[in-house]
Parts: structure tokens; sequence; C-alpha cells
């Protein structure tokens, strides 16, 4: 997850937690508050009904039915006589007439719950208005009581308060509800805009090549990324050292032993050549041990200095288009005597391709992969080495893979062996490896380590044809295929007599 990503949703979860909980709080107090000033209004009502009752309190009492455009229902009782009551108010008494005290309570009637108040208020005279003087009139209603007290009672909808305390709180809490959403907003501008400095520091990274060790050269207006980019400058500067030392430590090593190690084989061959004259027994056979080390270590330091060409800055460097034919005959010409030498018979079939990549690289690779063929193909064996192109169609772009195959008559390598022969210094066979074929267990590693940075594919497997080892290595680029001739097929012949056949084949 993001700094920024993690910032907005953490900041934004309390905010939004820290509302919730002050909204709870706030319904709560809220609905307490509502509730008092509900209550408040029933008696408020109750009183004001009471004043109406003593206003009219000398006519006559009877029974009056009282219509209002309010929610609220009400009583208005003499003793046990209804005198006043509203239009939705039940004939019999909401509340019980036999309490004395102003109480608050809740009902059922009308099919709803109400909220009731019970205002009770003792008459000191005593009239004609009790109930053994009251005429039942059919307009006055009585409940048989002892006393001859006022009582008020008034009720109003639970569901009414409810509904009208709900509307204040959520006119209260939709604002906050609005300012989370705003404030939310402002945290990712304001963290947005904060991390900017971050964003220009990636970028300034990711734009740097492999071989860039220059400081950075970023403003910084805060302390804590100033810190950061002084620190990743002075790492660059280490590192840049580091791979200094490193290049010219393996350079400078292999060129400063290839100078002795080349007097040690011309003094091994000047004392070869006196054992010789002086007719000494045995020469051969204490020399050679010898002269097979000093090539064997001249081949080593070629192969570290090979190595220490083909690393991803030169050969990204140098991508070029390379023609795939040319280099191969090249590559051929120069093992010939080689070739020649164990009377190997050597085919080359390819087309007119190009690659890109580096032809220095590609070239050391297709040297080291012939040469082991050369190596490990006895004699009047044979190696085949050709070329295929094939065009992948895809969605998004047309992709041309072209493979080089190499295959050899040897005896090839044990299945099990395919993935360690690319690990440094590894033969195949380890200790009970043939001495007498000159190697170092560098060369497939070099192969390998082309083929990767090429972003390319190596494969090893039994050749169906010769018996013996076939490697593929095949690259997917995006290039136009180039051919010289369209309908035409050359196979390049060497074979162990010398001559050089060029065979077209038409197709």
């Amino acid at each position: 997850m993001s700094i920024r990503r993690y910032l907005v949703l953490t900041l934004v979860a309390l905010l939004t937690l820290i509302t919730f909980i002050a909204a709870i709080q706030g319904y709560k107090a809220s609905m307490t508050r509502a509730e008092k000033l509900f209550e408040q209004q029933l008696v408020d009502f109750a009183k004001i009904v009471k004043g109406l009752h003593q206003t009219f309190d000398n006519k006559k009492p009877q029974l009056s039915s009282i219509k209002q455009q309010t929610s609220f229902a009400f009583q208005v009782w003499q003793g046990d006589n209804l005198v006043i009551q509203s239009a939705n108010s039940p004939i019999k008494p909401i509340m019980s007439l036999q309490q004395n005290s102003t109480h608050f309570g809740e009902v059922n009637f009308s099919g709803q719950r109400w909220h009731a108040i019970y205002l009770a208020d003792k008459q000191a005279s005593s009239s004609a208005n009790s109930a053994g003087n009251t005429p039942d009139n059919g307009l006055v209603h009585s409940f048989k009581g002892s006393d001859n007290r006022l009582v008020i009672i008034v009720a109003q909808p639970l569901k009414k308060q409810f509904l009208l305390a709900q509307e204040v709180i959520l006119a209260a809490v939709t604002p906050m509800i609005i300012a989370i959403v705003l404030l939310s907003l402002l945290i990712y501008g304001i963290i947005t805009q904060g991390l900017k400095p971050l964003h220009k520091l990636t970028t300034a990274l990711a734009n740097k090549q492999s071989n860039d060790f220059t400081p950075l050269d970023l403003q910084v207006d805060n302390s804590e990324l100033s810190s950061v980019v002084s620190t990743l400058n002075q790492l660059l500067a280490r590192l840049n050292l580091a791979f200094e030392r490193e290049r010219h430590f393996a350079a400078d090593a292999a060129h400063e032993l290839k100078t002795p190690l080349s007097v040690l084989k011309i003094n091994v061959h000047n004392l070869s050549r006196d054992l010789n004259e002086q007719g000494q027994k045995y020469p051969t056979d204490l020399i050679k041990p010898l002269t097979v080390s000093v090539d064997r270590m001249g081949h080593v330091i070629d192969q570290i200095l090979h190595l220490n060409r083909t690393n991803p800055d030169q050969i990204n460097q140098s991508q070029q288009q390379v023609k795939l034919k040319p280099l191969l005959q090249a590559v051929i010409g120069d093992l010939y005597q080689a070739i020649a030498n164990k009377h190997q018979t050597i085919t080359l079939t390819s087309d007119e391709i190009i690659l890109k990549g580096d032809e220095l690289s590609l070239q050391l690779m297709l040297t080291n992969l012939i040469s082991n063929a050369n190596k490990y193909t006895p004699q009047n064996g044979e190696i085949k080495v050709s070329t295929q192109c094939l065009q992948l169609d895809t969605k998004q772009t047309q992709t041309t893979k072209i493979t080089v195959v190499i295959e050899d008559s040897g005896k090839g390598i044990a299945a099990e062996e395919y993935h360690r022969v690319f690990d440094r210094f590894y033969r195949v066979g380890g200790d009970q490896h043939d001495s007498s074929v000159l190697g170092c267990g560098l060369g497939l590693t070099i192969v390998k380590h082309i083929v990767d940075m090429h972003r390319g594919n190596i494969t090893l497997s039994q050749s169906p044809l010769l018996g013996g080892l076939r490697v593929d290595v095949s690259f997917e680029q995006n290039i136009e295929q180039m051919q010289a001739q369209a309908s035409s097929k050359v196979n390049t012949v060497a074979s162990s007599d010398g001559k050089l056949v060029n065979k077209d084949e038409r197709v």
C-alpha cells in the first residue's frame, strides 16, 4: 500500500470514527433534550386548557367536543364528569382518575401509542357540579369518584414526537456528514501535495540508467527528504567507486596475468625444443602436462576478460541491427581450423535474418557454443547450425521469434545436468571430466549471461538428428525480418577437406 493511500485511509477512518462517536453522543443528548421539551410542551398545553376551562367555569357543565388541527388529544374532567374533550380523544379517561399527583405516562388508544400528562387541581368549592346533583342528560359522562377535582389529561402521539426529534437530529448531523466528505477531499489534496517531492525523487531514480551513478540534482524544501537525497547521493558515490574498482580489477588482473603467461608459454616452448635437440628421453611426456596447464590458464583468463566485457551497461549501449547469417559464417571461419583438425563436418542453414543486439556479445555467445560442439564431438563427427524465424501475431504487437539451433553428434549431456552446466566453473562429470578437453567451466555461463542480457531463452536437449546435444537459443523481438533472397535458402557446408561449398536450395 502506498504512503498516500495509507495516510488518507487512516485519517479519514479516524475522522469518521470520531464523528460517528460524537454523533451518537449528540443523538442521545438530543433525544433526552427533545423528550424534556415535549414534556414541557404537554405541560404548557395542559395549562392552556385549564385556563380556558376556568374562564367558562360558571357555566352549566356539559360535554364540549373541540375540533383542533394539532396532533394533541386532551380531556378535562370535573370530578367524575367529562366536560371538555378533543375530537380525537376517547370517551373513557385517557389515564386513571384515581391519582392525586401530576405525572407523565404512556397510554394506548386510537390504535397508537401516546405520551400523556395527568394534571390534577382540587376545587375549593363544592357546587352543583357534583356527581349526585348532576343530571344524566347524555351530555356529561360521569365516572363515580370521591372528590370534585379538576383533571386535565393531554396526550401526544409518540410517533409524532420521534419523527420530529429525528428531523431535528438529522438536520444537525447532515452538515457533519458533508464536512467529512469535504475534509476527506482536503486531506487527500494536502497529502498529495506533501508527497510530490517523493514522487519527484522516484521519477529521478527511475530515469537513471544502470551505469549512471551521478548525484541526484533534486531541489527539495523539506528537511526529511533533503537528508534522504543526501544519503542517496553518498550511496551512489560509493557504488560508483565500488563498480569502478571491480571493473578495473577484473580487467587489470586478466591483462597483468596474460603477460607472464605469454612468457611462460614461450619458455615452455623453448624448453621443449631444447630437450628435443639434446635428445632427452621422453621429453614430450614431461612437457605436455605443463603445456596443457598453461593453455588452460590462458583460456581461463580469456573467459574472465570476456565475462567482464559482457556487462549489461555495454550491451545496452551498443545495441544495433546485426545480420545473423554473416556473423555465423565469421564465427565458423574463426573456428574452422579446430574443426578441420578433428576432421569434422559443419553445416550452416540460415536465412538472411536481422537480430537486434550487441554484435560482439552475440559473436562471443556463438563462438562458445560452436566451440563446445567442436570440443565434445569426436573425430569425423558432424555439427549442424541452423536458424529459424517465426512471426508471432498477438492482439497488441507483431513479434518475431528468432532461434539459433546448434546440434552435434557427440555423447551429449545427461538431462539431470542441464540446469547445472550454466553454473560458474562447473564441468560435466565434475572430477570425472575429461581433462584433455580444454575448458574452465565458464563458457556456458557466459552464454547464459549474454542470452539473459538480450532477454532471450536457452534450452538444452538431445538432438533427434545427430544424437548429441542440441542447444536452442531464442529471442523474441519486434523487428522487421530482412531477407536478401525471399525465395532462397543457402546451405553452407564446410567439410574436412578444407573446401567451402555454397549450395542454393530453392523453396
